[in-house]
């Protein structure tokens, strides 16, 4: 996943989650965009790690679970 311009905020917090586990790369304005996005199309390796990573954290019951919440409320 390729995060451009995360609002400050919460969606910065998600960006920097996202990518402290390696799920994706947060593209910032001092970086060569083209060269990160080159070398990540040309890693299978870490696209690989990436998809792993996002089963590892994903929660596939999540939209059941906040629906639970707020049936509660």
């Amino acid at each position: 996943m390729l995060i451009i311009n995360p609002i400050p905020g919460q969606e910065e917090e998600n960006a920097l989650f996202l990518e402290n586990n390696g799920v994706g790369v947060w593209l910032k304005k001092d970086m060569d965009i083209s060269k990160t996005i080159s070398s990540l199309i040309n890693a299978d390796d870490k696209l690989n790690s990436m998809k792993l990573h996002t089963k590892n954290i994903s929660n596939k019951y999540s939209t059941k679970d906040i629906c639970e919440v707020l049936m509660k409320i």
